[in-house]
């Protein structure tokens, strides 16, 4: 695809713990908006048709191999970005749909994958473009891509019924005063495009994330050979931290036997919402963090962060880099750390490569200074 900023050609966006896509070149955000023009080619049309026989497989697979029916579903979502890159609409609708439903970005939480499948639904939806301009200038699949736009209306209802706590605790969202004036103009938008808007319940219920699941999920994924998340923090319940550790071994993957050099787990008794009590401790053994999960855990819960170098890591490969990360969020008894779950980063964001990548502004490798702007801007995001 070429970046609609600085025109390079890129192979594949960094893809930001809140779902935006990044140019890797210029740094600058190419996320699709309201104004991006779709385009369908011979290749992202040949991904497209091959995701979906990818997900058909996975929805049909029943009978088949928990391993084998994920490697359906893996590879559905790969091919889908792969064509949503180069902004085929249905591939954009689709993936909008992996992150409403869980498909997509195993790794990251609930309230992410959520304001995702939200933007998604966004860029499609709200289009300022009625088609898809070919080469020539012509506009064409004009009613092909209002049927898309329909069914991004159809999902981003449904969507805005179940918001998480993190949006439903906001009193704007969008440019929007509130969620209702929101779920308003979607309803308006599906009108204007000659659709029947479908009565809804216009409430603002949402289902309590199940935190433990969340966390072993960003965990489990730290063993991905392709892109592993590299940092996360997550405020757990004393019975969640021992779900977490001791009901895992019955899973494929075990964060007890994983805990060690290349995955470090740091945990610090909470205090309330927004600091811990006392310091971090590290566990880099096994029988350490079984011990204090078992008996010390304390009834306040705890905050537990990992720092993971399993698995792939494209953008951080050098062992300097990864110190600058680990050092720059552990300096001054984890200031850093802290500040993070000040401003409520936890529960919800799952750090990859691609977010500490974009602050390499000189392409010679993170710096402290680099590291300090990534959490200041982290912590102010809305």
């Amino acid at each position: 695809m070429k970046c609609n900023k600085c025109s390079h050609e890129i192979d594949r966006p960094l893809e930001l713990y809140n779902g935006r896509w990044c140019c890797p070149d210029c740094k600058k955000d190419i996320f699709p908006d309201t104004d991006t023009e779709f385009a369908v080619t011979a290749h992202n049309r040949e991904s497209f048709v091959r995701s979906e026989e990818y997900y058909y497989k996975w929805l049909t697979s029943s009978d088949e191999s928990r391993k084998t029916r994920f490697k359906y579903l893996d590879k559905a979502v790969n091919l889908c970005y792969e064509s949503a890159f180069e902004y085929h609409p249905s591939a954009l609708m689709r993936l909008g749909y992996y992150y409403d439903k869980g498909y997509a970005d195993f790794g990251s939480a609930g309230a992410e994958r959520w304001r995702a499948a939200y933007f998604y639904y966004k860029a499609v939806l709200f289009n300022e473009h009625r088609g898809v301009n070919t080469q020539d200038g012509e506009e064409r699949y004009v009613d092909e891509v209002t049927q898309i736009k329909l069914q991004c209306g159809k999902y981003m209802l449904e969507l805005l019924e179940c918001p998480p706590v993190e949006v439903r605790k906001k009193t704007s969202f969008d440019g929007f005063e509130s969620i209702e004036k929101l779920r308003v103009a979607v309803a308006q938008k599906i009108v204007d495009l000659g659709g029947a808007v479908e009565s809804y319940g216009g409430g603002s219920s949402s289902r309590e994330p199940d935190v433990a699941a969340m966390a072993y999920a960003a965990l489990r994924a730290c063993a991905d050979e392709e892109r592993a998340p590299v940092f996360a923090i997550f405020k757990l319940s004393k019975s969640q931290a021992q779900r977490l550790i001791f009901e895992s071994g019955n899973e494929s993957f075990s964060i007890v036997e994983s805990v060690g050099r290349d995955l470090k787990l740091k945990i610090a008794q909470a205090y309330d919402e927004k600091e811990i009590d006392g310091k971090f401790a590290d566990f880099k053994s096994s029988n350490a963090l079984m011990n204090y999960v078992k008996d010390k855990c304390p009834d306040n819960g705890i905050y537990l962060c990992f720092f993971n170098w399993l698995g792939g890591h494209k953008y951080l490969k050098r062992k300097k880099d990864r110190n600058v990360v680990c050092s720059a969020l552990e300096d001054n008894s984890c200031a850093a750390i802290k500040m993070l779950i000040k401003a409520g980063k936890y529960n919800s964001c799952v750090f990859y490569d691609d977010d500490f990548y974009k602050y390499d502004e000189g392409r010679k490798g993170l710096n402290k200074k680099e590291m300090e702007k990534f959490v200041k801007e982290v912590c102010e995001e809305e």
